[in-house]
């Protein structure tokens, strides 16, 4: 098979059969333009969209050019490949192993032969280019599987042991967490509920610890547990989402990150030379966002992004005008396009910031074993705009077969997911219980799981009376709490969130509303 190097624009040559071109792109990763499109015309002469690839030659330096040849049927030991998405190599093994075999030997992709890949694992151009976007695991499974003629997903159960505290009697809890892909409904987000004060922030904090701190000891942070997984890592890499300045999360120094990648995504600005974390200004979280919209903008990046946009905008959202994903998709120069998603981001309510922030965080971040962490979500987005972040967020996990858990008050979150991806916990005394609703959650309605999930009841006295009253009124859960002057119990929070859920969601607030959960 011969391999034609065409310039972006330049015409494609015609009548082609048994043959390749590699379509040279205009991107650069920090001074390396390696990316191209590979395109394959068969024997009938029909065309075949492969996808990106990207092309590094040893010893290669930033500013410097490729040199790679303009005809070629194979490339010299001096250079080397790696497809940037699974797509790719899905689509090279569905035209047959035969032409999967040539065109990743004559290119020297490195997912295909693992001593290119120990070469070339070090060189600059493949740490900054080409394994930019791309993480170690998925090139040592996922896309390697693939390549190889395997599954695209594969589905993978993670066991969590939480630390026994000390000064506790009780036995270890074991929390498996399954993903089967293509299950309906899907099982890659999974929930902690329970009381405040049971543990559920204290589990994800020494869970993102234990699997993102090399230097954090078992007896402190539990472990984690996989069977049949070899060397290879349980997780590609870890994201950890807050929504409020006030949530704690871990601070890891990058020397002691043990994974591929650790990410936090939020309103603190991580700072490893100060027990105390900045604050992002709106100026720092808006340039924080274009510089994540730029890197979701190549491959099938663009595709999942533009979709998740699509999923929060729902009826009567106010996010984003008709075609505005399509306008911007459309530009070209990167200088504009930085400017449009600025002041795109300036114009959002805080809710909406963070969401669109999150979801393109994600979108940049999230693959095959990736794991976000997420802590109360419900806290900061009112119902209708929670549900779509997590149908977004369940949309993109599914596709690129990835684990959340979240920790959550909200029956809103628990009508997106199954039952067997639900943990309820529960403290007897000093020990944790970790069980399984005893009813399903998806798709049910609010005040039922609110009842018999959460253990709740409304009734018409009381401060139930006076929460109901407000919330009638059509005030936030942020607007209650502030009524109250931020003096509200945990049980009080979650009954004023369910109200809300019911309100937002169509149920109305009649004298009868208790009825909904009971």
């Amino acid at each position: 098979m011969q391999f034609d190097v065409v310039q972006q624009g330049e015409r494609e040559p015609t009548g082609l059969r048994y043959h390749a071109l590699l379509i040279a792109d205009r991107w650069e990763d920090f001074g390396f333009a390696t990316l191209f499109y590979l395109v394959i015309y068969d024997e009938h002469g029909t065309r075949h969209d492969i996808g990106e690839v990207k092309i590094g030659r040893r010893g290669m330096q930033a500013r410097s050019s490729l040199r790679l040849p303009v005809q070629f049927t194979s490339l010299n030991e001096k250079f080397f490949s790696l497809g940037q998405d699974d797509s790719y190599y899905t689509r090279l093994v569905s035209l047959g192993a035969q032409v999967r075999d040539v065109v990743l030997v004559a290119l020297r992709d490195f997912v295909y032969d693992e001593e290119i890949y120990q070469r070339a694992r070090t060189e600059q151009v493949t740490r900054k280019s080409l394994m930019r976007f791309v993480k170690a695991t998925a090139v040592q499974d996922q896309f390697r599987r693939i390549a190889r003629g395997g599954e695209r997903l594969r589905g993978f159960e993670v066991v969590y042991e939480p630390p026994v505290p000390e000064e506790s009697s009780g036995d270890t809890i074991l929390l498996p967490f399954t993903v089967a892909p293509q299950s309906v409904p899907p099982t890659n987000i999974h929930v902690l509920i329970g009381r405040n004060g049971v543990g559920k922030s204290y589990l994800l904090n020494r869970l993102t610890r234990c699997i993102a701190d090399r230097r954090a000891v078992a007896a402190e942070v539990g472990r984690v547990i996989e069977y049949g997984r070899g060397d290879l890592d349980t997780f590609a890499n870890l994201v950890s989402v807050t929504f409020s300045a006030f949530d704690e999360f871990p601070q890891i120094r990058d020397e002691d990150v043990g994974i591929d990648q650790y990410s936090y995504v939020g309103l603190k600005l991580p700072s490893h030379a100060s027990s105390v974390p900045k604050i992002n200004t709106p100026d720092q979280l808006a340039l924080d966002f274009a510089r994540s919209v730029e890197a979701c903008l190549t491959g099938m990046r663009a595709q999942r992004w533009a979709g998740a946009l699509r999923t929060l905008r729902y009826a009567g959202s106010g996010f984003l005008q008709d075609l505005w994903v399509e306008d911007f998709l459309a530009i070209e120069d990167a200088a504009q396009r930085k400017n449009m998603a600025t002041q795109l981001f300036g114009t959002l309510s805080s809710g909406h910031k963070s969401v669109l922030l999150t979801l393109t965080r994600l979108v940049e971040h999230v693959t095959e074993r990736t794991l976000v962490v997420i802590d109360e979500p419900e806290s900061h987005l009112h119902p209708p705009l929670l549900a779509a972040f997590i149908r977004a967020l369940s949309d993109l996990l599914t596709d690129r077969n990835g684990l959340a858990i979240i920790a959550t008050h909200s029956p809103v979150v628990l009508q997106e997911v199954p039952a067997s991806c639900v943990w309820k916990l529960r403290r007897y005394d000093d020990q944790m219980v970790a069980e399984r609703p005893t009813i399903e959650t998806f798709g049910e309605n609010v005040g039922i799981l609110t009842h018999e999930v959460f253990g709740l009841e409304v009734t018409d006295s009381g401060y139930h009376r006076y929460l109901k009253q407000l919330v009638r009124q059509g005030m936030s859960f942020h607007q209650v709490l502030n009524r109250f002057g931020g003096q509200l119990g945990g049980e009080a929070k979650a009954i004023t969130q369910a109200l809300i859920a019911v309100r937002d969601t169509g149920g109305g607030l009649g004298p009868a509303v208790e009825d909904r959960f009971e």
